[in-house]
């Protein structure tokens, strides 16, 4: 119609499994996805309001799916609707809740790396949580205070970000070994804005070699010693999870980011 405009779906951005790289992707919008024309189960179980998970299947290809650590009772829950008419993972620090993945060697000793978590904590405590890190702290984590990104143990930056606890967000990390200065190889993003960091120590050239990934609770006692997440866990969702193993371009960090901010309505 003439002077209407078109409305803006987002499956009409490029999907992350376009992308080269694309390594992990945990979708919890639905109880599916369709992904080139196949329809791939987003958990181990059909999910319904208040399902329990126990594995997060990762719809990348690459197999890296997450499973709970410590059994029954452990299980983050399905829940929806809850952003944009969406689903999403709901996580209870109280049962330690959590998912993990071991072993992840995929990600070891990379040069680039790009993370992005659609989440909307409930809480920020005084205590650390992990959004999603590894045993060599190569990620994303709450210190108690602001949020913090990582490339490897003692090296780190740190946001001033308290964000509220109303709203899903979107967390951005790319890392960059290529590049020279900390400021350059390591960057936060939140919702689509790069934020200044304070580093601790010195970002290195590699992922290095971590053993462990977790998402939203890190219950595997003695592992994870490097910021002290052991046996530290989130209140809140996680809705989507996308790795890719390398840095992305500029491009495609706007089209990765344009495709969550219309897909959960950011």
């Amino acid at each position: 119609m003439s002077g209407v405009a078109a409305a803006t779906f987002w499956w009409q951005y490029v999907n992350p499994n376009v992308l080269p790289n694309l390594s992990l992707w945990y979708n919890a919008s639905a109880s599916t996805t369709t992904v080139n024309g196949v329809v791939t189960n987003n958990f181990n179980v059909s999910v319904v309001n208040g399902t329990s998970i126990s594995a997060w299947s990762d719809i990348s290809g690459g197999g890296h799916d997450s499973n709970v650590n410590g059994g029954s009772g452990k299980e983050p829950n399905y829940a929806t609707p809850i952003q944009n008419g969406l689903g999403a993972v709901f996580y209870t620090s109280t049962n330690s809740e959590n998912l993990d993945i071991n072993p992840i060697a995929w990600s070891q000793n990379l040069s680039g790396f790009t993370i992005y978590v659609i989440a909307r904590p409930t809480s920020l405590p005084v205590t650390k949580f992990p959004l999603l890190y590894t045993d060599t702290d190569l990620g994303i984590w709450w210190n108690g205070t602001n949020w913090s990104a990582g490339q490897s143990i003692g090296n780190y930056g740190t946001t001033t970000l308290t964000n509220d606890t109303t709203k899903f967000h979107i967390y951005g990390f790319i890392f960059d070994g290529t590049q020279t200065g900390n400021a350059n190889r390591l960057k936060f993003r939140y919702d689509r804005t790069d934020q200044t960091l304070t580093f601790t120590g010195t970002i290195g050239t590699t992922t290095g070699t971590p053993a462990y990934m977790f998402f939203g609770g890190d219950n595997r006692g003695s592992v994870g010693a490097g910021n002290a997440l052991s046996g530290t866990y989130m209140d809140g969702y996680i809705g989507e999870v996308l790795i890719f193993t390398r840095s992305l371009s500029a491009s495609e960090i706007t089209s990765t980011e344009n495709y969550i901010k219309t897909k959960w309505n950011i």
